[in-house]
């Protein structure tokens, strides 16, 4: 029996519980909507006991069991959930629904059923949400690796010195808004459906929870498809040469397209995190971070590549002359 439950636990479970969990999420969902349920209320009522059931996954099925201790990280964390993830959308849509008026009503008025394919079966009008949106976010996310005005406002996103599931949430305000515009504009500019719509935001925040979680997943192929956590945790090392990589948010598909693809199969990701070690842990002063100069790796990385590469290839126990990619 304990033979057996250690087979459960260690093979099937790491492949089956993403699959899933996103499955029964994105059901659930759909049903609240067809039963006339809010699409606000019933988004909410599958992220919350998602968000639940995931947290209880690391501790039943972790990655790492560091990572499951506190690193003074929950209340931040938990602010940052609340105000980039909850409030700040909800606060943005009714300004983009007035500044885009004039181009829905010009398209309502020469396309009937406006520019989205309405009667197409949802799950193809979902991947086509995922497709779109995934599109736009990876070049800002690309964008946020590459310039340093940018890299200051992401930064706080990498300043976790361990991954679990509200790291998801980790995002500046500011930098927030850039990476909601691929996830709403193009939609409301098609007049994409609600139901769609629901779909994805429920997609999106159950993949997000699981991609930083501190679960043991094995995904397989369909890491070729996912940018979930096996993937991810990559890009969260402090090697810049691994953390420029995999910049998908839901898919991984863009990252195959343009290059940025990066799994290696032989070795796991040993420290994660930005290169300054004073980087603020504290809600507040990651908000001043971004305005208080070079704080971080891109502000003074190339004027210092040695130094920084030579001291983390040491952290990480990673030897060899790999090719560095830098900021501009």
């Amino acid at each position: 029996m304990d033979h057996k439950h250690k087979t459960i636990k260690d093979r099937v479970a790491p492949v089956l519980v993403f699959p899933l969990v996103l499955t029964l999420s994105l059901c659930s969902v759909w049903l609240m909507l067809r039963f006339g349920v809010h699409e606000g209320i019933a988004v909410f009522a599958v992220l919350l006991p998602g968000a639940l059931l995931i947290a209880v996954l690391e501790r039943v099925l972790p990655y790492r069991q560091d990572w499951n201790q506190s690193d003074g990280d929950i209340k931040t964390d938990f602010l940052h959930m609340l105000i980039a993830q909850i409030t700040l959308p909800r606060l943005v849509k009714p300004v983009w629904l007035a500044v885009l008026a004039s181009s829905v009503g010009w398209i309502g008025v020469h396309f009937e059923n406006g520019l989205w394919p309405h009667d197409w079966p949802l799950l193809v009008q979902v991947a086509m949400v995922l497709l779109i949106a995934e599109f736009g976010r990876y070049w800002v996310h690309r964008a946020a690796h590459t310039y340093i005005a940018l890299w200051r406002f992401h930064a706080v996103h990498h300043s976790p010195n361990r991954l679990y599931w509200m790291n998801a949430g980790r995002f500046h305000p500011v930098e927030k808004v850039f990476f909601l515009i691929p996830e709403m504009v193009p939609f409301i500019i098609l007049g994409t459906n609600v139901e769609a719509m629901s779909l994805y935001f429920v997609f999106n925040g159950i993949h997000g929870m699981f991609q930083h979680s501190n679960i043991r997943v094995k995904l397989g192929w369909l890491n070729y498809v996912f940018a979930m956590t096996e993937l991810h945790r990559w890009h969260h090392s402090k090697l810049v040469r691994e953390s420029n990589r995999n910049y998908g948010n839901n898919l991984i598909i863009w990252d195959l397209v343009f290059g940025t693809f990066f799994w290696p199969r032989d070795r796991e990701v040993k420290v994660i995190g930005v290169y300054n070690p004073d980087y603020p842990k504290g809600y507040l002063a990651q908000l001043k971070a971004p305005f208080q100069g070079n704080i971080d790796k891109p502000a003074d990385y190339k004027q210092r590549p040695g130094y920084y590469e030579n001291k983390i290839r040491e952290e990480c126990g990673v030897l060899g002359n790999d090719k560095v990619i830098t900021v501009k």
